[in-house]
């Protein structure tokens, strides 16, 4: 909690924040993960930048005390709110897709398109692998369990990667990086509206990428697409 020093009559002067007592205690993985929710919630609602953001998570990451996740979070979280996430022992999430460094992989090779669409639960971290065939990802149903969703790309062989989102949902293009070709985000903003979620692209392609929100064309698709038993879709978490 913040403390005052002496009061004079112009101004009230804050004094450092003072340390938690049990600051020497270690953390786990739970908590560490709760930690990287919150900065990339952050990042979301513009409270730091992106790059504060890439800044942060290796040392919530590598945090080994709570001192360490303190010292990331105490700018960002009101005290109570902070050693709730402390003493907390629930995960973030469970499974492929909630943890850093085992995000829900989504991958096909070869000459087909990957085609994700219909219903399903996004979880905060993706890693895109195709190869020529590249990849049509549909949000338009999907439920975002989380307000950033981080998605690596690594395209190979000129594959073109097709993105569309509902109105609203904010796409990040700013480090992913088409080496041959271009990135097309019409109409799209950066920002997410108040609510909604935005997606981070980082990675690399040879290929182009291409983000829009739905036209009648993809509409027609994703209904195909369902219709046909969703052939070749990774096994992805309900919604």
């Amino acid at each position: 909690m913040t403390t005052f020093a002496s009061l004079d009559a112009v101004s009230m002067v804050p004094s450092p924040p003072t340390p938690p007592s049990d600051g020497h205690l270690r953390v786990g993985t739970t908590q560490r993960e709760l930690a990287l929710e919150a900065l990339r919630n952050a990042a979301a609602d513009e409270r730091i930048t992106f790059d504060e953001l890439e800044g942060r998570i290796p040392r919530a990451l590598h945090a080994v005390t709570r001192a360490d996740l303190t010292s990331v979070l105490e700018d960002l979280l009101p005290a109570a709110r902070l050693a709730e996430l402390l003493d907390s022992d629930a995960p973030a999430g469970e499974g492929p897709g909630y943890t850093w460094d085992d995000p829900l992989v989504l991958e096909r090779e070869g000459w087909k398109e990957l085609t994700v669409a219909g219903p399903w639960v996004v979880p905060p971290f993706l890693e895109l692998h195709t190869s020529i065939g590249g990849a049509w990802l549909d949000f338009t149903e999907a439920v975002p369990a989380s307000k950033v969703i981080d998605l690596v790309l690594m395209i190979n062989d000129w594959g073109t990667l097709t993105i569309i989102v509902p109105e609203g949902w904010g796409v990040d293009t700013g480090a992913a990086q088409a080496e041959a070709s271009y990135v097309e985000a019409r109409g799209i903003r950066t920002r997410a509206q108040r609510g909604k979620p935005r997606i981070i692209l980082r990675g690399r392609t040879t290929g182009q990428i291409k983000v829009r929100n739905p036209k009648d064309s993809d509409r027609r698709k994703a209904e195909k697409f369902l219709t046909k038993g969703r052939p070749g879709m990774p096994e992805l978490p309900p919604a």
